[in-house]
């Protein structure tokens, strides 16, 4: 056997590759064992370094989601923790450390002077023991960990801790009373108008968001001039429906009168006629409000060719109808139920007139004169009292009235002198200098007691007849001359 071994039988084949694989095991474990463990430090490291901004930007972004999106944010939190997982992986990749890097700081730590970068290139040979010695002698690197550590577990602990922490409670805004008082009252208008005739989608929907901005307490200075900018139309539209209500309530009135009065049928068909194109006109723009709208006009087109008692349930419920639009928006006393524009035409009319003799009907009783109209002094007293009418007061406008000039009753400013012991008398003001007060009309004399008490002292000689010292003579000569 052994000669056919040395003799190169079939089976040295065979044992060359045993060698071969024996001599491999052992570079890899000599020489390759070493230089890998330094790969890896390194790549350790720079992989860690990698990783530092993806796995923040990920931990914030969840964090942030689970507070701005509280119940929402579930769905989010794995899509943000992939992103950072993925762009790690990214950045690591470029990063690496190859395998002949990694020999050369392996070499430079033994001091094989390139005896291992020489292996990996050809096989050691006689040199394989001074290769076992030098790897034996190789050292990991010093590096830095320290830092690309903990900042990566910061981030783990920032986001456990934005997770698991309580949220706090939703900071809710204070309402503005103001607003979401002039919002429900606009509201309530719309309302009252909306009975009438139909507001429209674009009204609706500014009515719907005004009462959201006031509900989140977002209600600034847009949302108030929005909302008086809705009020001003909605009051529009409402006196263009409470004429047209005035309008339907008075022909009513007029075909009841003329039924009542059995006139002729041409003067009753003709104030039929009149009603009939007043609800017409009244329903006009009620037509697109649904069916409630387009019945009750059928409703009132039946009453109006019916008897007279169904005009007269008419009429009434056109004047309810306009009453309640005018009470909603504060039109006063001149939309009152059950009163038509005859009877405001006629009590106004009444009201306004007075006869000779008698003295004027208004506010201030017993202010007018006898023999002239009720009309006459002051145009104000005319203003009668009441919700909605007034010079300053109530929901309704009143023109501003201007009288005649008031005159000046002259008595009133007439002089009168004062009591006796009170200034009336001239010795008694002390003082005066300038001129004697006159009394009755006649200048009189400038008494020693208005001159005023004058000062008591001695009558000797100052010190000017003394003569000045010499410090002082020379002052006196300097400023005011003389010997």
């Amino acid at each position: 056997m052994t000669g056919r071994l040395v003799a190169g039988g079939p089976g040295d084949g065979h044992f060359l590759e045993i060698m071969a694989s024996s001599a491999e095991r052992r570079f890899q474990a000599l020489v390759l064992a070493p230089v890998r463990r330094v790969q890896r430090r390194l790549n350790g490291v720079a992989w860690a370094e990698a990783g530092i901004v993806p796995v923040w930007a990920a931990a914030t972004a969840c964090v942030a989601a689970r507070l701005l999106m509280r119940g929402g944010a579930l769905w989010v939190l794995p899509v943000f923790l992939v992103a950072g997982l993925v762009g790690w992986w990214l950045r690591a990749r470029g990063r690496s450390v190859s395998i002949q890097h990694a020999a050369v700081l392996a070499d430079r730590s033994a001091n094989a002077g390139g005896l291992l970068l020489t292996c990996l290139e050809r096989p050691a040979g006689e040199w394989e023991l001074s290769v076992n010695q030098f790897a034996q002698a190789v050292r990991p690197p010093q590096l830095r960990w320290h830092l690309p550590a903990g900042a990566l577990a910061g981030a783990v602990l920032f986001l456990a801790a934005g997770l698991l922490l309580p949220l706090p409670p939703p900071t809710v805004r204070p309402r503005n009373a103001a607003a979401s008082s002039m919002v429900a009252a606009v509201q309530a208008k719309a309302e009252a108008l909306a009975r009438e005739e139909p507001l429209g989608a674009p009204m609706e929907e500014e009515l719907r968001r005004l009462a959201e901005e006031a509900a989140e307490g977002r209600f600034d200075s847009t949302d108030w001039e929005a909302v008086d900018g809705v009020e001003k139309r909605l009051a529009e539209r409402a006196a263009e429906a409470a004429a047209e209500l005035a309008g339907a309530a008075e022909a009513a009135r007029e075909l009841e009168e003329a039924l009542t009065a059995a006139g002729s049928a041409e003067g009753a068909s003709l104030e039929r006629e009149q009603l009939e194109r007043a609800l017409m006109g009244l329903g006009g723009e009620g037509e697109q409000g649904g069916e409630g709208a387009q019945d009750a006009q059928a409703r009132a087109s039946a009453q109006a060719a019916g008897p007279l008692d169904q005009i007269s349930d008419l009429r009434k419920t056109l004047e309810r109808r306009q009453g309640q639009l005018a009470e909603r928006f504060g039109q006063g006393n001149a939309n009152q139920p059950g009163q038509g524009p005859g009877q405001r035409r006629s009590g106004t009319s009444g009201k306004s007139a007075g006869t000779p003799g008698k003295e004027g009907e208004g506010e201030g009783e017993g202010e007018g004169q006898k023999g002239q109209a009720g009309q006459s002094g002051h145009a104000s007293r005319s203003v009668k009292e009441g919700s909605g009418s007034g010079v300053a007061r109530g929901g309704g406008s009143q023109p501003l009235v201007f009288g005649d000039e008031a005159e000046m009753d002259p008595e009133r400013l007439k002089f009168q002198p004062l009591p006796a012991g009170q200034g009336g008398e001239a010795g008694a003001l002390w003082g005066l200098r300038a001129a004697e007060p006159p009394k009755d009309g006649v200048p009189g004399a400038l008494p020693p007691a208005v001159r005023g008490p004058s000062a008591q002292g001695e009558a000797a000689p100052g010190h000017s007849s003394t003569p000045l010292l010499p410090r002082n003579r020379d002052l006196v000569k300097r400023y005011f001359g003389g010997p």
